[in-house]
């Protein structure tokens, strides 16, 4: 399958358009460490003419000290990455683009030895940052990029690290690239091995998929593997044939046909102008009417709870575990009918745990979970238009910071749901709920979602005599919808539904 290791191996490039990134010739001058090569994705990703932002340098010597010596000279951050293993980071932005170096210590006597300890022949060629130095690819990566090709470097590659059978799947997904035979098979024998990886490496990785391209081809491939029901468990079920998808598919047909409806509601209405699917008449409509939020969105999706994962991602796990309790709380009834009652409370609780046993925060547990319980939420304001203020305001008292991505979710879920014959009057409706909750969301919410307080605990307490306890809470509650309403504006207004509350008037 694999070719031994020549660390002689050097040749130029075949591929047409090669260029590496302008910003790999600032770097150059202030990167003049023993052996340091360029290695990895930058080359495979320069040979495909794809953009690079992640650049991986390995050297003789700590890497640590040499990012720390490259971000002084480029007045960079700097951050000391794996201190154990010699991995330093360093963060140079250059205009809109944020670039991220890694710098490494060589791993072998040599970097042709080195190499052959990596993943992917695509990702084990180098290129020495002395001027003029040919690329090194004792693996023959090269041939590979040309022939669109993921293969193993070794018989063991991932033996040896299982969650590269994950990284396989997102690489041959977001490339375009076929797994080769032999890979695909040290990719099935790797899920059984996936328990010996921490749920922080596991974690990163599938984060990954969930932010990239393809995210519902990558999940497929991930359950033909086997490797779906290891890191999310909860879907083990899923992919039974259970019916509960629209016109008789099953769930998970119907979990695969959303998360390729949301990335391209995602695409469409969260991303530069211009981005989704021209011609779409269904994604015409959604843009013509909530292309007003595209920019509040893109910056929201963007935006991360913890650390740097985005919303985006959060928002594609959750998707993928939005029906996972279908199989657990499926029924039938006296006229056999088919219902999940509850399974949106179960799927949270499922949602929630496997969250926190992945290692995200908190925080990103939460939203998970929450998207998860409100994701049918929405359909239920569709079901009695119009979406009042009050509907709003309830709405995003029930989901939080969660609910623009619900409304996304909401979107997605119904074009998955709906046959492009008997759909549009449906769709519309979607489009319309989905307007009234986002307006609310980022053009009104003074008004709508979180408005002025008129009175305040201390002020009931004080001149209506009231004793602090629970009380005070509902009637600030009271207090806070009615405004949100748009039925109480002033302090008076304001005295006056309190008084009525406590039947003093």
């Amino acid at each position: 399958m694999n070719q031994e290791p020549n660390p002689q191996n050097k040749k130029n490039t075949a591929l047409t358009g090669f260029a590496l990134p302008a910003i790999v010739e600032e770097i150059r001058p202030h990167a003049a460490f023993p052996e340091a090569c360029l290695v990895g994705g930058v080359i495979r990703d320069s040979l495909l003419g794809r953009p690079v932002l992640d650049i991986d340098i390995v050297l003789r010597g700590s890497g640590v000290d040499a990012a720390r010596a490259v971000a002084n000279a480029l007045g960079a951050a700097f951050y000391p990455l794996d201190a154990e293993r010699g991995i330093g980071r360093v963060i140079l932005v250059r205009g809109k683009s944020r670039y991220t170096l890694d710098f490494a210590a060589l791993r072998e006597s040599s970097i042709g030895q080195d190499l052959a300890l990596r993943d992917f022949t695509v990702n084990a060629i180098a290129l020495p940052l002395s001027p003029g130095a040919a690329l090194i690819d004792p693996m023959h990566g090269e041939r590979d990029v040309k022939d669109s090709i993921l293969r193993a470097c070794s018989p063991r590659a991932i033996a040896d690290d299982p969650v590269r059978s994950i990284r396989a799947i997102r690489l041959a997904t977001q490339l375009g690239f076929r797994i080769e035979k032999e890979t695909k098979e040290q990719c099935r024998a790797g899920a059984s091995m996936l328990g010996t990886i921490s749920a922080e490496r596991i974690r990163d990785e599938v984060f990954r998929i969930l932010s990239g391209r393809k995210v519902a081809a990558a999940i497929h491939s991930l359950a033909s593997l086997g490797l779906l029901r290891v890191i999310l468990p909860e879907t083990a079920g899923l992919a039974g044939g259970q019916p509960g998808g629209p016109d008789g598919n099953g769930v998970w047909e119907h979990t695969l046909a959303a998360l390729e409806k949301l990335e391209i509601v995602c695409d469409t209405l969260a991303r530069e102008p211009g981005a989704g699917r021209a011609g779409d008449p269904a994604m015409g409509l959604a843009r013509a009417r909530l292309g007003r939020f595209q920019a509040s969105l893109a910056e929201h999706l963007a935006r991360p709870l913890n650390d740097e994962r985005p919303l985006r991602g959060l928002l594609f796990l959750a998707a993928i575990l939005h029906d996972a309790a279908k199989p657990e709380t499926r029924s039938i009834n006296a006229q056999g009918e088919v219902h999940f009652l509850g399974h949106e409370q179960l799927g949270a609780d499922w949602a929630l745990h496997r969250a926190t046993a992945l290692r995200f925060s908190n925080d990103e547990a939460d939203f998970i979970s929450k998207i998860v319980r409100n994701h049918m939420r929405p359909l239920l304001l569709q079901s009695s238009p119009p979406v009042t203020r009050r509907a709003v305001f309830r709405f995003f008292r029930a989901t939080g910071p969660c609910g623009v991505a619900v409304s996304l979710f909401f979107l997605a879920d119904t074009l998955a749901n709906l046959a492009a014959e008997t759909g549009a009057d449906k769709w519309q409706a979607a489009v319309e709920t989905a307007y009234s909750l986002l307006e609310g969301y980022f053009e009104r919410p003074e008004e709508m979602i979180r408005p002025t307080p008129l009175l305040t605990g201390d002020d009931l307490i004080r001149d209506f005599r009231l004793s602090p306890g629970p009380q005070i809470g509902e009637l600030l509650d009271a207090l806070r919808e009615a405004q949100a309403a748009g039925e109480v504006g002033s302090r008076e207004d304001a005295v006056a539904l309190v008084e009525r509350g406590l039947g003093r008037k």
